[in-house]
């Protein structure tokens, strides 16, 4: 994962992301679609991180990723469009067992507010819900969260107000105990869930102020607050939660009833879940499948109805099939090629340098991508409004890597590149970068493993691969970008960087233009030194039998749009 790594209560740099976004924790997210609270009242009010700026009952925020979170001065007022999911009034069949197919293995693991791989993922938001969510334009929305309201009363300080009338799947009434003790959860230290929100809130800066308000002071100003709770890792879960609970206790519309890792997990309707008519099915059973063919084999048989992140190269084979559609989600998501700049030979900024030039963009698209997918230019977060897309864009330069090479002593450099089976396009891209690389008189020798790839030697590795979702560039960097971040792949930054403080500064600043040069200046160095090779921003893909209805193809971070956004708005017609 990176959303998406395995680490869970080891360290965060030893496991997979909470794409909080996503991934990560703080990081990633999803679409919100339409439901309203049948208890609670209707007006929700959302403020950004400039104090006194305020969303309206229902509505959007215009905070597009992390750098647009703030006005800058005064007060803002925005009002955005539910984006509703649900198909029409009568048209919706209920009742069912949907049956959803994962690669996973015995890693997998069921945690409210962490995840290390994608299997992980589509447990998580069956059981949990966020505080606040994303809509398909990427804006914070309160459509589908937990949170009637966030206000900014400062910079640094934030009233959050729960919906009135939500219960947990053990019959208790969701309450501010429960919100401490989810944000306390989150900056243990032991547990290493959110690192980069440990990093400014302290256990001192978390208030209850009635039974449903809660007063979060954070140790600075921080813009990416609210980009950071919508992270579909940072999960509300009920005081005193672990993950060793025998019995798994969220609030959202489907309750656990077994798992068993590598193998199975079956969740059941939540009867009162909080809103009205929702969900439609009365079971989804997640089963895990070895690798990508026996995944795609037993949904063209009939096993499975759906599944989960198609091998590029087989959307044809499933398209052949009338009964089979392919659901497409284009955003931000990467695959990148991480290098350890603390390590050789990547401790040298050359050969760093040497093997982005290597790397034909158009040609990874093409080979692992089947064309799904665009170019990047080894930056992330292309939605932020901050992005640095007037950066020269980077092409295959062999001769140049040659140079390179030659000149940091690395010519005829033999190497290792570890690629996991679970995640589309990792093994394929790590094998055609291998033969990119003969070019430059590199061999690369791929190695292929199983989901032990997310075990204790993630993060670790010199030359690896991994992927993420959509987020925002502040938040992207807080995942996997500082040496404290939730998964620091590539040991970034390097020593005598200004990088972290620049970060730093970056959190700080309210104003928007200020805001973007400072990360302007953070993106030019890891575009001239940086440890990820970006060639693409791929498309999820998924796959499902035409009986299944209630999934949107937008842009999204997790995969078959946002599993149905909890699973709640699939339902199927037959």
């Amino acid at each position: 994962m990176s959303e998406d790594r395995p680490q869970l209560w080891l360290p965060a740099h030893l496991s997979r992301r909470q794409l909080i976004l996503g991934g990560g924790a703080v990081m990633v997210a999803g679409l919100a679609a339409c439901g309203s609270d049948k208890k609670s009242t209707s007006g929700t009010t959302a403020t950004t991180a400039a104090p006194t700026a305020t969303t309206s009952a229902s509505t959007t925020g215009a905070t597009t990723g992390a750098t647009s979170a703030t006005t800058g001065a005064g007060t803002a007022t925005t009002t955005g469009e539910t984006t509703a999911a649900t198909a029409a009034a009568g048209d919706v069949k209920t009742g069912g067992t949907f049956r959803l197919g994962v690669v996973g293995g015995t890693n997998d693991i069921i945690d409210g507010q962490y995840i290390v791989a994608k299997p992980d993922q589509a447990r998580l938001v069956a059981g949990w819900e966020t505080l606040v969510t994303y809509n398909e334009k990427f804006e914070i929305s309160y459509d589908e969260g937990l949170a009637e309201s966030v206000e900014a009363k400062a910079a640094d300080t934030y009233i959050i107000k729960l919906r009135d009338g939500i219960e947990f799947h053990n019959g208790k009434s969701l309450s501010a105990d429960d919100l401490v003790y989810s944000f306390q959860r989150l900056i243990d230290k032991d547990l290493g869930l959110a690192p980069a929100l440990q990093a400014y809130l302290e256990p001192s800066g978390i208030k209850k102020l009635d039974n449903l308000s809660v007063q979060i002071t954070l140790t600075q100003g921080v813009v990416t607050f609210l980009d950071s709770i919508a992270g579909y890792a940072f999960g509300v879960v009920p005081e005193g939660y672990k993950r060793e609970d025998p019995v798994q206790v969220g609030t959202g519309p489907f309750v656990l009833k077994s798992f068993t890792p590598g193998s199975e997990s079956v969740h059941e309707k939540f009867a009162n879940y909080w809103k009205p008519g929702k969900p439609y099915l009365d079971a989804v059973n997640i089963i895990d499948y070895a690798d990508a063919t026996a995944l795609v084999n037993a949904l063209l048989s009939g096993q499975i109805d759906a599944a989960c992140d198609v091998p590029f190269a087989q959307v044809s084979t499933v398209e052949s099939d009338s009964n089979y559609k392919i659901l497409e989600s284009q955003a931000g998501s990467f695959l990148p090629i991480t290098m350890a700049v603390d390590q050789a030979p990547f401790d040298d900024v050359r050969v760093r340098q040497a093997f982005r030039l290597i790397v034909d963009r158009e040609e990874m698209v093409e080979r692992v991508l089947s064309g799904y997918g665009r170019i990047a230019n080894d930056l992330y977060s292309p939605f932020d409004a901050g992005y640095a897309s007037d950066l020269p864009q980077r092409v295959q330069d062999i001769e140049g890597a040659k140079a390179l090479l030659k000149e940091a002593g690395q010519e005829n450099l033999s190497i290792d590149l570890f690629a996991p089976n679970d995640t589309a396009g990792l093994a394929d891209m790590a094998n055609v970068f291998a033969d990119q690389a003969k070019k430059a008189g590199v061999t690369v020798n791929v190695k292929v493993l199983g989901s032990e790839y997310w075990g204790d030697e993630y993060c670790k590795r010199t030359f690896a691969t991994s992927f993420w979702g959509t987020r925002p560039y502040l938040n992207q960097v807080a995942a996997g970008n500082l040496h404290d971040a939730s998964y620091p792949e590539t040991h970034w930054p390097p020593e005598g960087s200004k990088f972290a403080d620049e970060y730093k500064e970056a959190l700080a600043t309210v104003d928007n233009e200020a805001r973007y040069k400072i990360m302007h200046k953070m993106q030019e160095e890891e575009y001239e030194s940086g440890g990820n090779i970006i060639a693409f921003f791929n498309s999820l893909l998924d796959a499902y039998n035409s009986s299944v209805q209630g999934l949107v193809e937008r842009p999204n971070v997790l995969n078959l749009d946002h599993f149905g956004r909890g699973f709640q708005n699939i339902w199927l017609d037959s």
